[in-house]
C-alpha cells in the first residue's frame, strides 16, 4: 500500500501542472455523470469476479420520466434487476421465483462526484491515465485510489467522445483486481422500448415479495432520522446517509443504517437475536465483505463493497446511540 501511494504521489509531484490535472479529472467525471444520467443505451457486459464470469444484457432508458433499467443474466440461473428511478427490484427464477424490493437506490454503473475528491482532506487521489479501447471504442483511463486501507480503489475507462463509463475495475490495497465489469457491445443513443424494460420472469402468481408494506403480516420499513444504534468509530470520510427501521416495539425492531464516503458505502443491520448459536464470523461474497457479530441481545451485520477489516472494525464498535463518540479509525 505504501509503495502504491508513493508511486501515485510521485506522479503528482512530477506533473507539469497540478491544477490542470485536477481540472482534467473534474471534466472527465462531470461528463461521465452527465452521460450515465442522460444517455439511453443497450449493451452486453461481462462481469468477472472470484474466477466466475457472468454475461449481462443491459437496457437503460433516460428520459423526462427519469431512468429505467433492466439487467438480465445470459448464463447460469435466470436473474434480472429492474430499476425505475430509485426503486430497485431483483428477480430470481426457479421453482419459487422471488422479488426483493430494495428501499435504497442502487445502480449498475457507479456515480462518482468530483466533490468527493476535490478538497485537501479527501480520502481519495485521482488522476487521468493512458488511452485504451473498450467495446470497439476509444477510451481514457481514470484512476481513483484511496489514501488508507479502509476502502477500495477504482480504475475507470471512459468513452473519449461521450465520457460514458465503458469499464470499471475494483482494486484492493495491493492493486489486485477484485471485480472487472466491462461492456463488450454497446449501442449509445438507442431507442429502448417498454417491452425491453419489462421482466420476462415476473409471474405475479408465483412471486414472493420481501417486506411488502401492504402485507399486514410484515411490519412496514420506514425512514427515520433517529437511529437506535450507531458505530462509535468510523473510518475517516464516511457519513450516515439514511436510517430505516421496522415499525413497532423497539425491542423487536430491525434497523438499517447506510453509510457512504461519496464513492464507497456499507450497510449496518441490527436485529433481535433469534438463534443464540450465531457467533462472530466474516463472509466474503465476491467483492462484498459481510461481518456478523452480537452486541447485547442483538445481531449486528455489516455488509459492503469495502475491505474485510472495515466491516469487522465497524461491527465491533456498534453501540446504542445515546452518546456515540464517533471517533475515526486511523
Amino acid at each position: 500500500m505504501a509503495r502504491l501511494l508513493g508511486l501515485l504521489l510521485a506522479s503528482c509531484l512530477l506533473a507539469p501542472d497540478d491544477a490542470r490535472a485536477a481540472d482534467d479529472v473534474r471534466d472527465w467525471l462531470t461528463r461521465m455523470e452527465h452521460a450515465v444520467a442522460s444517455i439511453s443505451y443497450r449493451g452486453t457486459m461481462v462481469s468477472v469476479r472470484d474466477g466466475r464470469l457472468d454475461t449481462l444484457a443491459v437496457y437503460h432508458r433516460a428520459d423526462d420520466d427519469g431512468i429505467r433499467e433492466r439487467i438480465v443474466t445470459l448464463n447460469g440461473p435466470k436473474r434480472e434487476i429492474l430499476r425505475d428511478r430509485d426503486s430497485v427490484r431483483s428477480l430470481v427464477s426457479g421453482d419459487s421465483p422471488m422479488v426483493v424490493d430494495n428501499p435504497f437506490p442502487t445502480r449498475l454503473l457507479p456515480r462518482i462526484s468530483f466533490e468527493v475528491l476535490d478538497h485537501p482532506d479527501s480520502i481519495y487521489r485521482a488522476r487521468v491515465g493512458s488511452r485504451a479501447r473498450v467495446a470497439g471504442r476509444s477510451a481514457r483511463i481514470i484512476e481513483i485510489l484511496p489514501v488508507d486501507g479502509f476502502r477500495y480503489g477504482r480504475r475507470l475507462w471512459l468513452d473519449e467522445r461521450t465520457a460514458m463509463l465503458l469499464r470499471s475495475v475494483l482494486l484492493d490495497a495491493d492493486g489486485k483486481v477484485l471485480q472487472d465489469l466491462s461492456f463488450v457491445e454497446l449501442e449509445l443513443g438507442a431507442r429502448i422500448s417498454d417491452r425491453e424494460l419489462s421482466s420476462g420472469l415476473a409471474d405475479p402468481a408465483r412471486v414472493t415479495r420481501y417486506r411488502d408494506a401492504d402485507d399486514p403480516l410484515e411490519p412496514a420499513f420506514a425512514a427515520t432520522q433517529d437511529p437506535y444504534w450507531m458505530p462509535e468509530s468510523l473510518p475517516a470520510g464516511f457519513r450516515l446517509v439514511s436510517v430505516g427501521r421496522t415499525l413497532g416495539d423497539e425491542s423487536q425492531a430491525l434497523e438499517h443504517l447506510l453509510f457512504s464516503d461519496g464513492l464507497s458505502s456499507f450497510s449496518i443491520y441490527i436485529e433481535p437475536v433469534r438463534d443464540r448459536r450465531i457467533g462472530e464470523h466474516l463472509d466474503v461474497i465476491g467483492s462484498m465483505n459481510v461481518y456478523t457479530g452480537r452486541i447485547d441481545d442483538r445481531i449486528v451485520t455489516v455488509v459492503g463493497e469495502v475491505p474485510a477489516r472495515t466491516v469487522r472494525m465497524i461491527g465491533q464498535h456498534v453501540r446504542r446511540a445515546e452518546h456515540p463518540s464517533m471517533r475515526h479509525f486511523r
